[in-house]
């Protein structure tokens, strides 16, 4: 096998690893986090919990008294709905959901887990710099009941009144998609200043056995916590940045011991994030609060615990005079990572395109969606869509594939001279590879030709790579059906797409010139498609789509080339063993073959 193959066959099986990395899901380990929860106080009567929706063309909330926090958030477009069912992306345990947790058995939360809920609002937080736990807090509990005081479909209005503080706090939709007003006022009624520190969490719950990746399946369900910052910077955490070594950087010190990451800098939005979905914080007043972030591991008897994810806006403690409020103005997004819509979202002012994580391609990727949301605009059909994608890619790297092209041709009218050699010299590893590249010398192919033939598909790489950040991460493909298949965003459910990819890059394998000993060629010829077969079993099937359509190209491709390098050739190629055969003394038999 000369240089370039062994180049090529290092490339494509170094890319079947990283994908393997980049597809599996970082398991966070077992050993205990040094998180101490601070004590909390709630009331030792509770109140009946009441309910109140809010509905839209978009979506359904369901938030309770209990905190005023947001129990279920069902998204009700046909896109979402599966088996008449609409999804519900609001993951937080409910009562009795999450056995084996610490609330299960405390008496002050009842597996109800109120502490850890979206649009949770605390005004006792003692997870910021300069919070003191014997201040004069003016509210007496860590969370309280509210009473609803009003609800008419598109908002509603909660309110709770102690002895020293009033509180209110009104939740409503804001007209565009996924989006919720959350604005809290606090108010000190009592006769001497009062302390508060304000923060507003969102939250997701989920399983190990759900976050898990499966033989190459990427779980659309892997989630991160995320900071973006003003200046552009993006801060994303997964639960291997939660290991018990981890809390003990700088940025895990201004919590204390409570266990959270404190972002440096000016806070966005914040945002606990998967594949396609999104519960994102954006402050909208003038106030400047902390982004916080958690990821806390709950282990479970039967070993498959989960994961608390958790973000927060997280404000310093204010001091409030006799009579004085203050309120706390916050967007919510709660829905799919649509790109159109993260666009207008919050007015457009606050960036949440930033949610979509493209990865290290992420300019190549952004290209790509770009072209692809146009395509879709002219021809409705996702999967089309993605066909045309391909092929434009296709011309346009076309260029670089040329001189690949031409090397490989020149090597493979050399090959039954490069066999001849091979058998001479079986036993001669050295002699074998000096006669092989003195011959390929010969007739112009050196080195650096040979890396050429290599260096489109280093090229091409970080397109392949770009693409496939780009269908993984498009909300747009969820539950779009395309041929037999059902979704373009899960896996073929009949797994006939990867052994039909595998049957295209056989035929590809087979009529591209290649060189090396026959036992190296067949390797070659079986490996690849082999490979990417089971590569493609639990990829999505918009993958697949792009895999089979970049796969036919390359054989119209390779058999357009191959018709015109027949048409072009006028002149013919000399060769012969003994040119290549430094130490032969024969007479060096000469014939003509054509070139």
């Amino acid at each position: 096998m000369n240089g370039g193959s062994i180049l090529r066959f290092l490339l494509i099986s170094i890319s079947g690893v990283l994908i393997y990395m980049w597809m599996s899901h970082p398991d966070a380990k077992t050993a205990t986090q040094p998180i101490q929860d601070p004590k909390r106080s709630t009331p030792e009567v509770r109140a009946a919990y009441e309910f109140c929706e809010i509905k839209t063309g978009e979506f359904q909330a369901k938030l309770s008294s209990r905190g005023a926090v947001l129990k279920h958030f069902r998204l009700v477009s046909p896109k979402y709905t599966r088996s008449g069912e609409s999804l519900d992306i609001s993951t937080t345990p409910q009562p009795g959901a999450a056995p084996g947790t610490p609330e299960e058995n405390d008496p002050s939360t009842a597996g109800d887990h109120e502490f850890r809920q979206q649009l949770f609002v605390q005004f006792r937080n003692l997870t910021v710099p300069d919070a003191n736990p014997d201040a004069d807090w003016g509210i007496p509990h860590d969370s309280v009941d509210w009473q609803l005081k009003g609800s008419d479909g598109t908002s509603c209005q909660f309110a709770y009144t102690g002895d020293q503080v009033e509180l209110t706090k009104v939740i409503a939709a804001t007209g565009r998609p996924y989006e919720l007003s959350v604005k809290t006022t606090i108010k000190n009624t009592s006769n001497a200043p009062k302390v508060h520190a304000a923060a507003i969490d969102t939250v997701a719950w989920w399983l190990n056995s759900e976050v898990e990746g499966k033989l190459f399946q990427v779980s659309p369900y892997i989630t991160h916590v995320e900071c973006i910052l003003k200046d552009g910077a993006a801060i994303r955490k997964l639960p291997t940045d939660f290991e018990p070594d981890d809390f003990a950087e700088p940025e895990f010190q201004a919590a204390g011991k409570h266990g959270w990451y404190t972002a440096p800098g000016q806070v966005e939005f914040a945002s606990v994030s998967n594949a396609y979905f999104t519960h994102a914080l954006v402050p909208m007043d003038d106030k400047a609060p902390l982004c916080q972030l958690q990821i806390r591991q709950q282990q479970a008897k039967d070993g498959n615990g989960g994961a608390f994810y958790r973000a927060r806006l997280a404000y310093t403690p204010t001091t409030l005079a006799a009579g004085e409020a203050a309120t706390y103005d916050v967007l919510t997004y709660v829905g799919p990572k649509e790109r159109t819509v993260l666009d207008a979202a919050a007015g457009g002012s606050h960036n949440l395109l930033e949610l979509i994580d493209l990865g290290f391609f992420s300019s190549i990727a952004k290209v790509l969606v770009s072209f692809l949301i146009h395509v879709h605009s002219i021809l409705p059909n996702w999967g089309i869509a993605i066909i045309t994608l391909t092929i434009c890619a296709r011309v346009l790297l076309f260029p670089l594939a040329l001189p690949g092209i031409r090397t490989m041709l020149k090597m493979r009218e050399l090959r039954p001279e490069m066999d001849k050699v091979a058998e001479k010299y079986k036993d001669d590893m050295q002699g074998r590879g000096q006669a092989q590249m003195q011959l390929m010398s010969k007739h112009g192919i050196g080195p650096m030709d040979q890396l050429k033939g290599c260096l489109p598909q280093v090229a091409t790489m970080p397109v392949w790579f770009a693409l496939y950040t780009t269908l993984q991460t498009a909300v747009e493909l969820y539950n779009i059906p395309f041929l037999w298949f059902p979704d373009l965003s899960e896996p073929d459910p009949f797994f006939v797409l990867p052994f039909i990819i595998g049957g295209t890059y056989y035929v590809q394998q087979k009529i591209m010139p290649m060189t090396g000993d026959p036992a190296q060629r067949k390797m070659m010829l079986y490996f690849m498609p082999a490979m990417f077969t089971v590569f493609m079993i639990m990829l999505p099937s918009g993958l697949g789509v792009y895999m089979f359509t970049n796969s036919v190209l390359a054989i119209v491709q390779q058999q357009v080339v191959e018709w015109h390098a027949g048409k072009s050739s006028k002149g013919t190629v000399t060769v012969s063993v003994a040119d290549s055969d430094p130490t032969s003394d024969q007479p060096k038999k000469r014939r003509k073959r054509r070139a």
